[in-house]
């Protein structure tokens, strides 16, 4: 996968602090990085990623034409930049246009990430367009698994055959009788990887930096690798 979208039909399970995760990993290892926000309206990744005020122009203007693609981007840090969602909805943004629009990067980025919004409307739509695979972010609780579950459904009457299953915000203490095999078999894809809870995570949603060696940011590495093909190896110790 290259063209990566995030999905879930809930809120908070999170994708977008997964997106930021991945991206930073990835950018760290000589991966370029593009990550997409398609929350249109709403917006987070430029607070998540400090650069809220660098951002000039979001996808809404490059589907509109209003700006090249080159200066449509805010580079974040080194190798990892961020696509801008627009404030509001238009008509303009068809699937074919946005596909388009993203498909100017694909020969400048090693991976894309497109932060689906929470539901199935607009911005999940069009993220499933532009991609090919997807990411179901699912907490490991029975409303996310059931919400993780019919997204998967969904990506698949797309057309996106690629799909798989990140566990994310699991505590071994308070998911003990959680039982990933029978999350896998509800849901419907393929285990990506298991992603502990982590206040260091959370706390770089706010600025801060990951410590290397957290056990959250060492889930993400092993996510990230397989990404990139390595055989990492599945194993409830790395929890």
């Amino acid at each position: 996968m290259k063209v990566i979208s995030v999905v879930s039909a809930k809120g908070g399970v999170g994708k977008s602090t997964f997106c930021v995760g991945m991206g930073r990993l990835l950018a760290l290892h000589d991966k370029r990085v593009l990550l997409v926000d398609m929350d249109i309206g709403v917006r987070s990744l430029d607070i998540l990623l400090g650069v809220s005020e660098r951002v000039v122009y979001n996808w809404g203007d490059l589907v509109k034409g209003n700006c090249d693609f080159r200066k449509a981007v805010t580079e974040v840090a080194s190798n990892l930049y961020l696509l801008a969602a627009p404030i509001d909805f238009s008509e303009e943004y068809s699937e074919e246009k946005f596909k388009k629009a993203i498909n100017q990067y694909l020969k400048d980025f090693d991976y894309i990430f497109l932060d689906s919004p929470a539901g199935l409307e607009s911005g999940f739509k069009l993220s499933l367009c532009a991609c090919d695979g997807c990411v179901v972010i699912s907490t490991p609780d029975s409303i996310s698994i059931r919400a993780a579950s019919y997204a998967c459904e969904n990506v698949r009457k797309a057309g996106v055959e690629t799909v798989r299953l990140v566990v994310n915000k699991f505590n071994k203490k308070l998911h003990k009788k959680i039982n990933v095999d029978e999350v896998i078999d509800l849901v419907g894809a393929r285990l990506l990887g298991i992603v502990p809870e982590s206040y260091e995570i959370y706390s770089s949603a706010s600025g801060g930096k990951i410590p290397y060696d957290c056990k959250g940011n060492m889930a993400l590495l092993r996510i990230s690798k397989r990404l990139s093909g390595e055989n990492i190896p599945f194993r409830a110790k790395n929890l």
